[in-house]
């Protein structure tokens, strides 16, 4: 079985932090690349294998192009496909078409599936997100629902997952002298990926605390 600690996976989340340019920075990649390896725990869900799987993102704004939406559309879309043999995921622009042209009421996940010919479809609801904690202290806060609607099953939920109030990093944080709000949110909604990505596949489960650990060396 291929390696998939969340050190690799947030390899491919720091494709966010390109404009990032600052030594505190590059500290700061350095570290999450070498993030602790260890014991992997299995995937909560490995129905994805040989399906062709739609991923959708709402946020407070409903089903939209909201940006954080698309972003970690994107981040997701990458985690999965490199960690998960066999599956096909729908482009997002195909998901974007569909709903452009067709338009469908808030959450109406089954539809958008059955729309784009998806054999299951990934939603994942983020409500409450923010990213700041007072006037000058960065630390992501929302509340994330992942669920997974099979298409071909009449849009039964084949799995759900919650995390409610979760936040990074777990207590500090960057203050708004060290970053910015847009490189924190693309920060924030890379770990927020691997979170939801990591339920699919095997993850190692103390990586996420040494990433929060690095949460302070902007």
């Amino acid at each position: 079985m291929r390696s998939r600690t969340l050190g690799g996976l947030i390899t491919i989340g720091l494709v966010s932090l390109f404009l990032i340019s600052s030594p505190g920075c590059v500290r700061l990649a350095a570290n999450l690349v070498n993030a602790i390896q260890g014991n992997e725990q299995p995937a909560e869900y490995n129905g994805f294998e040989k399906k062709r799987v739609a991923i959708v993102c709402a946020t407070d704004k409903g089903l939209s192009s909201d940006a954080s939406a698309a972003l970690l559309t994107g981040y997701v879309h990458m985690l999965l496909n490199k960690n998960i043999k066999e599956i096909e995921l729908v482009r997002a622009e195909e998901v974007q078409r569909w709903l452009d042209a067709y338009g469908t009421i808030e959450s109406d996940y089954v539809q958008i599936g059955k729309g784009v010919k998806a054999d299951q479809v990934l939603a994942i609801d983020l409500a409450g997100m923010k990213i700041k904690d007072g006037a000058t202290l960065y630390r992501g806060q929302c509340d994330i629902t992942v669920t997974v609607f099979d298409i071909a099953d009449e849009g039964a939920i084949v799995f759900k997952k919650q995390f409610p109030e979760f936040s990074f990093p777990k207590m500090g944080g960057p203050t708004t002298s060290d970053t910015t709000d847009a490189k924190f949110r693309n920060m924030f909604l890379t770990v927020v990926a691997a979170k939801v990505s990591g339920l699919f596949y095997p993850v190692d489960p103390t990586a996420e605390y040494a990433l929060d650990a690095t949460a302070n060396s902007f």
